[in-house]
């Protein structure tokens, strides 16, 4: 791993000996910085490195492994990322009132839009695209394979079999954009791609469907299938969230008819496994601390409330002994504080947020496929994502937890 200080110097040596300067952005903070200071330059980074036509990349390779632009590289989850880059600059632009925050902002939401365009398909929404006409050579290294040609976007090649961590992506992201930075004229276009790709899943039996119409690997909301409670939590939040969104009544009716006739409230109590505690998994908690966080906060009746205040519970046993190993850690305590109005921030606590950090940029060797079946091994630096410090940042700006002078 490159020291910082070393990281100009290696910046010219991929100039002279590529003719490629993908890294278009080399400066990094220092831990020793203060936060402001420290997601300034991530954010920096981030736009300047892993910027895909507004999407956000998870994960970029540089040159000679990689591209001049960031499109090499796991992509699988690009609309994590993105996801959290539009609620960073939509908590932003409702703190600065800066037209270029919203600018970015709807330049990542528009990247959600390509993302359903790309597919072909009204309501079906691609992982990840990339502006290419032959597969890449990450396509078949990594571990995901739905890769497709376009129809509807000659020269562009996406990434399907979309899942519920994803779905969850969208109308949290989308949500969030739609409730802190839309003008009327991008409200009407989240409402609108909610309402496709929401009401696709509801007419598809709550299913995620893929390009060939069959229920993706992870994409089971279904009533008459067994799923996760996780996954029954996720599905109301995205109708409650749709339905406050759109105003249409459809969505309220199906929030309703999972809740009496199917009583997803009560199933969507456990999805936080607890016991045995290796059963953990903090990726699930993330998605049900964005769905828990869109719902609470719509919700107005108390007995409804109060079963997601139980899987909220449930969930605190575990994340008031957390250690902030992961940014979205500290983003759940953030969530917990803004739903149930606790003081939970110790100085421990706090000194936890002002040493987030984003990522360092490594370098590592890459097979990459040749067209013989044979394997070339290529040295090539490459950095992974700063997007969830970054939202970590502006959301606990909004609402008070984090001081602008930390």
């Amino acid at each position: 791993m490159f020291k910082y200080s070393l990281l100009p110097l290696v910046s010219v040596f991929i100039f002279i000996n590529h003719g490629l300067l993908a890294q278009k952005v080399n400066e990094f903070p220092k831990k020793t910085d203060p936060l402001y200071k420290k997601v300034e330059m991530f954010d920096r980074l981030m736009l300047g490195n892993h910027w895909n036509e507004g999407a956000i990349m998870q994960h970029v390779i540089f040159p000679p492994a990689g591209l001049e632009r960031p499109i090499i590289g796991s992509q699988a989850d690009c609309l994590d990322p993105t996801s959290e880059m539009l609620a960073a600059y939509s908590h932003k632009y409702a703190i600065t009132g800066d037209p270029k925050d919203r600018k970015i902002a709807n330049d990542i939401f528009e990247a959600v839009l390509k993302l359903e365009k790309v597919t072909g398909v009204e309501g079906l929404v691609a992982r990840s695209f990339n502006r290419t006409n032959e597969p890449l050579w990450h396509e078949e290294v990594f571990w995901y394979h739905e890769w497709h040609q376009s129809s509807s976007m000659p020269g562009y090649r996406w990434l399907g079999d979309l899942s519920a961590d994803k779905f969850t992506s969208i109308f949290y992201g989308v949500g969030t954009f739609w409730e802190l930075c839309a003008d009327d004229e991008y409200k009407k276009k989240a409402a609108g791609l909610l309402d496709r790709f929401i009401g696709r899943v509801v007419d598809n039996n709550f299913k995620l469907t893929d390009l060939d119409g069959k229920m993706t690997l992870w994409g089971n909301f279904c009533p008459n299938l067994p799923h996760q409670e996780l996954n029954s939590l996720e599905m109301l939040a995205a109708l409650k969230v749709t339905h406050h969104i759109t105003g249409k009544e459809r969505y309220n009716a199906a929030y309703h008819m999972l809740i009496d006739r199917y009583h997803y409230d009560d199933h969507q109590i456990n999805s936080k496994i607890i016991f045995p505690k290796e059963w953990r998994n903090v990726g699930d908690d993330y998605h049900a601390a964005r769905s828990l966080y869109m719902i609470m906060r719509l919700e107005t009746d108390p007995n409804l409330l109060n079963k997601y205040r139980m899987n909220l519970n449930r969930h605190w046993y575990d994340w008031k002994d957390l250690e902030f190993t992961w940014e979205s850690n500290i983003w759940f305590l953030m969530v917990y504080k803004v739903l149930t109005g606790e003081d939970i921030f110790t100085e421990e606590k706090k000194q936890g947020i002002k040493d987030m950090w984003g990522f360092e940029r490594n370098t590592r060797e890459f097979k990459i496929p040749q067209k013989d079946g044979s394997f070339k091994l290529v040295r090539s630096e490459e950095e992974q994502t700063a997007a969830a410090m970054i939202r970590n940042y502006w959301f606990g700006r909004y609402y008070g937890i984090i001081d602008e002078k930390w």
